[in-house]
């Protein structure tokens, strides 16, 4: 009896301290090693903080023939199988807790779970956590969010701190990251963009694509305004931004929708070096480089300089539907450009420019000359003339 006191004014203290996910308990079988409680939130309490998908775990100490735990220590019990089944899942080989998926609205559940250890006499309490450890990589400093300590599987030792040095940690790409209750991180510590101004959070993940050309994609943040841009490894190796560049800088207008879908226009005294047709260098981010016409043909030449290969780069929406290509390329949404290119080739909706002479190389896409379902202008005009989108390139 002594020990079912214990184990109820545990698991209530666990109740009453969660104020958004609940968790008391039901039952437990001694003998068989299994043990019940209830999970439970209330209806608009799932938000971006407190997930739907919740990590689940189970601590035990063991309790003496005198019914007492002295000289022994709260562990966490490894789980043989959990169950509603359909609704418990597990991350790989770890199996010091569980998934247990409820959904958005209101949510209760019983939840069974077969213990691994060998202690037939124990006191125990139940967990969870709706909402998994993460970190957030800015000016290359890991920063974790949950409980210390972390074990980051590529590294030998615990991470005792919550912060720490990108370069001081041991990553590769197979690299990930729990914390102190055994719940499986969200998002990536590896990334093959090396930049100092990468940037990574729950929302902003380095990743590799899982659609298209499956190339890599990760984020970087501008220290010159905060702004976020989503870049992509593309066939030629480098990086490049995968939408316009947004920096206000002295002045530079937004023009026909907002900085984060078009961009936003340049004149042509910032991106040209007059009559030479040389680009100006400096108007990107630190690091980063406005693309020249030797960069555009090599980018050309590594993707295929054919029509099925400038075929694949077709966004199949709309005329400007703000979509991505197979690269993850984002179109400028809202623009179309009606201007006759020099030496375009149409593979049937899309069109490849070609500048030569005062235009500086570039291409993108047009619906101008093609069929009327095409992509709208994917790429930046640089012209003389008028003013600029621009998308800038970073050679590693």
């Amino acid at each position: 009896m002594k020990k079912h006191l214990f184990f109820f004014a545990m698991l209530m203290s666990v109740a009453a301290s969660a104020q958004v996910t609940h968790v008391e308990p039901v039952s437990a079988n001694y003998a068989n090693k299994t043990v019940s409680f209830r999970v439970w939130w209330n209806a608009g309490s799932r938000d971006a903080t407190h997930l739907s998908k919740i990590w689940a775990w189970v601590d035990y100490i063991k309790v003496n023939a005198d019914n007492t735990t002295s000289g022994n220590t709260w562990t966490r019990a490894a789980v043989s199988a959990a169950s509603p089944t359909a609704s418990v899942s597990y991350d790989d080989s770890n199996r010091q807790g569980f998934w247990l998926q409820g959904n958005s609205g209101s949510y209760s559940a019983t939840v069974t779970v077969q213990l691994n250890i060998t202690e037939t006499k124990f006191n125990w309490c139940a967990y969870v956590s709706d909402y998994p450890p993460n970190v957030t990589l800015d000016k290359g400093t890991y920063t974790f969010k949950g409980t210390v300590n972390f074990i980051v599987s590529s590294h030998a030792q615990p991470v005792t701190t919550k912060t720490v040095t990108r370069t001081s940690l041991t990553i590769n790409s197979s690299s990930t990251f729990t914390d102190a209750t055994s719940c499986p991180g969200i998002g990536n510590l590896y990334c093959p963009y090396t930049g100092s101004d990468l940037y990574m959070d729950v929302t902003h993940l380095c990743q590799q694509r899982t659609s298209g050309a499956k190339n890599w994609e990760a984020w970087i943040k501008d220290t010159r305004d905060n702004e976020y841009y989503r870049i992509v490894l593309m066939p030629d190796n480098n990086w490049w931004l995968a939408q316009n560049l947004k920096y206000a800088g002295a002045g530079y207008p937004a023009v026909g929708c907002t900085p984060d879908e078009c961009g936003r226009a340049y004149p042509p005294a910032d991106v040209r070096n007059g009559s030479t047709g040389a680009n100006i260098q400096g108007l990107c981010p630190s690091g980063w480089l406005l693309p020249v016409n030797n960069n555009w043909t090599t980018l050309r030449n590594n993707i295929g300089n054919n029509q099925a290969a400038l075929a694949a780069l077709r966004v199949p929406t709309s005329p400007c539907g703000g979509a991505t290509n197979v690269y993850g390329f984002a179109d400028i949404h809202g623009v179309c450009f009606t201007t006759v290119p020099i030496g375009a080739t149409c593979d049937g909706c899309s069109q490849w420019y070609s500048w030569t002479g005062s235009e500086d190389g570039t291409f993108w896409f047009d619906c101008s000359s093609c069929p009327t379902n095409c992509s709208g202008a994917f790429y930046f005009h640089v012209a003389t003339s008028r003013y600029n989108r621009v998308r800038c390139l970073r050679q590693l």
